[in-house]
Order: structure tokens, then sequence, then C-alpha cells
């Protein structure tokens, strides 16, 4: 059962749900029955859930004046002597770490530049999402997936976790093996290794396929890039890559034990009062990057429990080994952080002055009872993740684990599925169904039956039953990137054609759809093809959605070529969706390589319930001094301050407040920098009051937050340019 809990892990992608926080905080685990968690403690997941609805990770990983963000704007092929088109490109993946002068700064040199260096590792963010799905083929990510049969995988994050403590956890890089080099992690007193992993992975690799897709200077071409890709997909090799980045993520853990950077490592403490808490140093913590990380990788409570087995081993372990050592610094450190990550059950609430897990189950209920879509915030939108090209038997051990070549990474699948839970949804019984579908298949009403009811991420498995639902639908006319009829190619007249099957007992929708495809294209009637399909998209979508009224906010489509020689619609669609006087607004991004679903507006129309509930939050912790309580009052009083019209995009006086050169991890505190509302007013305020730009130093920290804020717009959009 161990076994298979762990190889599980192979396809982590989604986070774990409140119900299952509330267990893991209430149930003891495992290994001591008199033992749990220490809710005010770093294995509390609640901590992480909270800082992930804040969206400090993003924030940092996105715009820090410490990372270099890659992002480039080239005039396309298309641009004319009258008339200017420009081709922009942002990749995540391809972010470095950047030295800052250590002019006044807190840290040794080094150490923050090595600390991100370490976070773009773990959060390589591909496309540009908060993810740790894996990019390259010596990702950390992929790494402990090619080891996920092996409890020495989370032995590792354990091990993490203890060093960004300054717990010296005897592990290392060993190089003069026989068998080539290794992570281990053993004591002295002990031949059993806790960690024994190898360092090189057997890879695919492809022999001439072309990496530099972000090149390209059109949409054209940026799709014959993309065909040629696919095209040469099976032309792979396989050979050994060495896993640099897992090699200098351990090393990076492992000197925060030793000077300068303990040193740092004290700097960066979790604040237990506002006025520390407001400051964001302990944004450059490695314990809240290793923990970030964890929340991200372990999906469900049997895993996490497994994770805190792990823990509570390897200090008990430590503990005893340092009891053989002169360092009496060490041993106290150690009994602090076992009091500080556990606790007797009969002592659970002694100490504590509020519930925070009813609390925040309360705030949850009264939030999604206002809303009439199933997300309330951009952190609740499943993201895409790779799944097995074939069908897996959910009881054979080895069917969890496929060859990387056999899988792909569902983005179009995913952005269908987010769309179909919105038109599915209830608001008023907050549940998905298919009742109100006229002639749907089979396999969609099963599919919204078993997950009726809608979560804050998806499981790997509720991927994987989607892909089944949109996979191998029997129609010539749906494209798939894979001879297996897998992997959904983009474009707007296939996603029609994939409604077309699913709803096979529907005349209506399979006559308009037929209708309107069959029309072939020429670049004279383009525009009224564009029209027409639009048209035919949000009739469909009306006449599925039985508890919403939808329409077209905006739209910017193209008819292009496409997989196989044939014309599709690319573009980005905005739509509302309205109902019980309220509206709310989702977008899609359809494009060849890559398809998104996206909320548009930010959710604000909370019940006076929801808002009274809010206010009482933040009237229970204000003057609660712990880290948690910290960060329960910051996620309350944030959303106040949005419903107030007082957050720094509404207001200019917030903005003064944030843009503080001397407390640069602030601007991150405040809610996720997203909307392009929200950029735009925090770089005109700043070009505007901070002084006469062509002065300052490239290095100018403030600056350079700025330049990744306007890195992250799409500036080949006239209209984002002009905003």
């Amino acid at each position: 059962m161990i076994m298979k809990l762990l190889i599980m892990m192979y396809t982590v992608c989604a986070r774990l749900e409140m119900s299952g926080i509330q267990n893991i905080c209430e149930t003891p685990f495992s290994i001591n029955k008199n033992i749990l968690i220490n809710h005010n403690g770093p294995l509390n997941p609640l901590r992480t859930y909270i800082m992930h609805k804040s969206s400090y990770m993003y924030n940092k990983r996105m715009f820090s004046q410490e990372i270099n963000t890659d992002y480039s704007l080239k005039k396309s092929a298309k641009s004319t002597d009258n008339e200017h088109f420009y081709i922009y490109t942002r990749n995540p993946e391809n972010d470095k770490a950047y030295k800052c002068s250590g002019i006044g700064r807190r840290y040794t040199p080094n150490y923050l530049y090595y600390y991100h260096k370490t976070m773009i590792y773990m959060f390589p963010c591909e496309n540009n999402n908060l993810s740790i799905e894996p990019c390259r083929n010596d990702s950390f990510t992929r790494f402990l997936r090619a080891h996920c049969n092996q409890v020495d995988s989370l032995y590792l994050l354990a091990a993490l976790l203890l060093l960004s403590e300054g717990i010296d956890v005897p592990i290392a890089i060993e190089k003069n093996i026989h068998s080539g080099e290794r992570i281990l992690l053993k004591f002295d007193f002990d031949e059993f290794s806790f960690i024994d992993l190898p360092l090189w992975l057997e890879s695919i690799v492809s022999k001439e396929a072309d990496q530099q897709m972000h090149d390209a200077s059109s949409v054209a071409e940026d799709i014959d890039l993309y065909i040629r890709q696919e095209n040469i997909m099976h032309e792979v090799e396989r050979m050994m890559v060495y896993q640099k980045e897992a090699e200098e993520i351990v090393q990076f853990f492992k000197s925060l034990c030793i000077e300068p950077f303990l040193s740092d490592l004290e700097r960066c403490r979790e604040p237990e009062t506002q006025k520390n808490f407001n400051l964001g140093y302990f944004l450059d913590s490695p314990g809240f990057l290793i923990q970030s990380y964890i929340f991200e990788y372990i999906d469900n409570v049997e895993q996490y429990k497994l994770f805190l087995d792990s823990v509570h081993t390897l200090l008990q372990k430590l503990l005893y080994y340092m009891e053989t050592k002169p360092s009496e610094q060490q041993k106290n450190l150690i009994k602090k952080i076992i009091d500080y990550y556990f606790i007797d059950k009969n002592g659970l609430y002694r100490n504590m002055r509020r519930n925070h897990i009813i609390d925040i189950c309360n705030l949850k209920y009264k939030i999604d009872r206002s809303s009439i879509l199933p997300f309330t915030s951009i952190e609740m939108v499943p993201s895409y993740t790779r799944v097995p090209e074939n069908e897996y038997n959910p009881e054979s051990i080895e069917d969890f684990v496929q060859d990387e070549a056999l899988q792909y990474s569902d983005h179009v699948e995913t952005m269908l599925l987010n769309l179909f839970t919105c038109l599915t949804y209830n608001p008023e019984t907050n549940l998905c169904s298919t009742e109100h579908m006229h002639g749907a298949s089979t396999a969609l009403i099963e599919f919204f039956n078993k997950y009726s009811v809608p979560t804050e991420s998806a499981s790997q498995e509720k991927h994987r039953d989607w892909c089944r639902v949109v996979s191998r639908l029997n129609n010539p006319n749906i494209r798939y990137v894979r001879e297996s009829r897998t992997e959904l190619c983009g474009g707007l007249e296939n996603i029609l054609y994939v409604i077309y099957e699913l709803f096979g007992e529907n005349i209506n929708i399979r006559a308009a759809i037929k209708n309107i495809t069959s029309i072939s294209y020429n670049e004279e009637s383009e525009s009224e093809i564009i029209k027409s399909i639009k048209r035919l998209f949000l009739n469909i979508l009306n006449h599925l959605a039985g508890n919403h009224q939808i329409g077209i906010k905006s739209s910017a489509l193209e008819y292009l070529l496409a997989v196989g020689q044939t014309f599709d619609v690319f573009g980005s669609i905005a739509l509302s969706f309205k109902a019980d006087n309220r509206e709310e607004s989702i977008g899609l991004d359809i494009h060849p390589k890559y398809s998104k679903f996206s909320l548009v507006s930010e959710f604000s129309d909370y019940s006076e319930d929801a808002r009274n509930e809010l206010m009482q939050t933040i009237r229970n912790y204000s003057f609660m001094e712990s880290y948690i309580g910290r960060i329960i009052w910051s996620y309350s009083k944030n959303n106040i301050k949005r419903l107030k019209k007082k957050t720094p995009k509404q207001n200019q006086n917030a903005l003064n407040t944030m843009l503080d050169r001397n407390v640069l991890n602030k601007i991150f505190l405040w809610g996720r920098i997203d909307s392009l509302e929200y950029k735009a007013s925090i770089v005109r305020y700043f070009f505007i009051n901070r002084g006469k730009i062509r002065k300052l130093h490239t290095d100018n920290q403030l600056l350079r937050i700025i330049r990744n804020i306007i890195g992250s717009v799409s500036l080949d959009d006239l209209a984002e340019r002009k905003y």
C-alpha cells in the first residue's frame, strides 16, 4: 500500500483541499497515535494554503528584483511601413537569478542570488503559471517523480525542510562511488540509508527538434514550427542525463547550516507581529520556499501523512545522532523544532485562542456561496499537467509510471475541463451537473456525476478521467497531436468538433456545428467566417449553460493554418457569465502550442454574510502574535480592502505605501499582481512619483521589479501597450 501511494506521487499536480487539511490537522499519524502536528508550525498545510491564496510565491517568483525574467519583443515579418506588428515571448522557465548590488543589503552578497536560483529550479513556471511541472529533463520535480517508488524521495523533502531550519542534516552529494554520483543520507551508527538516490537518469531526447520555437517571427511561423516539431516527435534517443538541478538544490539547503548563510537564515525568520510581517523578509526564507514547494507537490492526505512520518522519524534519528556530537546548539535546535512541529493530541487546543481550520472553512464556505462560477480566485483554477498517453490500470503499480515519451501536457483538455465546469455549475446548489444538457454523452454524464463538487485544484485522477472523455473521439475532423488520438490540438473549430462528439444525441448542436464548419475557407471570406464561428460558439455555450446567460465581452481571433494543413481559428476570447443580477468573466486563450482558461474579472461580489465573516476574521486575528495568525489576518484584510476599493490598483495612497524602496518585498504582500489594470497602475505611479527614470541605475531594485512587471504584459497587443 505504501509503495502504491509513493508511486501515485509520480504525476502529482494538484493541492490539498480544505477537507484534507482538516483531516491532517486533527488526526494522529501512523508512527505515534498520541502526536498531532502543531497547528502553529510549518507542517500545518493551512499555512501554505493561505499563502497560496494570497499569491505570495506567485508574486515573488514572477516579479522579484533578484530575477532576470526572460521576455522579448521583436518586430514581426508582417510589419509594413504603415503598420507595425510585434512578436512577444515570455519564457519563465528560462529566467535567471540576478546578483543585485550589495550596498545597503540585509543579507550576505551571494545569499539572495542562490536563493532565487533555487526558486527558479523548484518553480520553473512554464507558460506563466506558478507551477512545479518539469520543463527540462534535469528538473527537480522530474528527479523526485523518477524515484517515486522509494520512500527516499519523501525523506529528501523532509531533509530540505529541516535544513531550512538550520538543522545540520548529514545529507551529501557522493561523487566517488562505483555506481556514479548519488544523494546520500545515512548516519555513522547505522547501515541504513534514509536517502540513496542516483543523480543520473535515463531521459528521452529529441534528435532534431528545434527547441527555440519562441523565436518564430509570426503566429503562422510559430504554427509551422509546432507542426514540424510534432512530426519528428518519434525521432528520439535515450541517454543518461545528470540531474544538476537536484544537486544544486541540495547544496544550497546544505549551505544554510554554516556561515555565512546561517546568519542570513536568522534574518528572515517567520514574523509573529504585524510590523515584522509587513517587512516581508519571510519571503526570502528557504522555509517559505520548501514549504511552498511541498504544498504543490503533495496532493492527498495519505501522501502527506507519509511525509509527516518521514519528518518525525528523521528528527528522532537526528536527536539520537547529536547525542554523540559535541554541538549543544544543534541538540537544542532539534528539540526546539520537534516541539514546534509536533504536539501531544491532548494539548492540541490548550494554547490556541482560535481553531484556524474551522475559521477558514467557515470563511471559504460563505465566499464560495457568493459566486455564480465555481472559481472565486485564479488560484482555484486547475492548470495543465502531464498525463499518460495510454490507458492505465489503477491496480497495477507498473501502470502508474510510464515513459516520459508516452506522456503529454493536457493544455487544451484542461481549458475544456474548466469551461465545462462553469457550464455545468449551479450556484444555488454549489454542484456541477449535466441534467440540463440534452444529448450529453455517457462519458460526460459519468464524469460530472463523479466530480459533482467543485474543487480548488484538479487531482491527477481527475485529469486522467477527463482526458478519457475527450480523447479518441470517433470523428476524423478532430485533430490530435498523437497517432493514438490523444493530446488535443488547439483551435476553436477543433473545440467545436469535440463538443459535436460530446453531444452525439443533440441534433440541434450537431446540425449547427456542421453547417458552419463545412464552409470553405478563403481570404476574402475570412472575417465573415470568424464572425460565424464566434456566433456559433456563443449560441452553443448558451444552449449548454442551464444556469447562466453568456455573452462575448471581447475577442481577438485569426484564421490560420493549423496542424494537418487545415485552417482553424486561434486567438483569445473573453466571455461574460450572468446569473441572479451578477456578472463574472472568464478568458479563453486558444493557441497552437497551448490553450489556457483564466478569470478575467476578479471576484468581489461577496454576500453580506461573507463580508461579515471577513470582518469577524479580521477582529479575531488582529492581535494574534503568531505567523499563521498574521497570514490569516493579512489575507482577510486584503479581501476587505479590495471590496472597499482600497487596494493598490484602486487607491493611490495604497500604492504609495506599497512601493517602498527600503522594503521591497512589501509590494508582494498586497495580493496577486495579475490584471492589466493593476500592473499599469503600479508602472504609472512609479514613473510619476519615483524620480527621473534616466537617472536611475539599471541595478536599482525597485526599477527591476517594474521591469519584470512590464515584461509580464502581452506587449504585442497594441491595446495592452497603450493601457
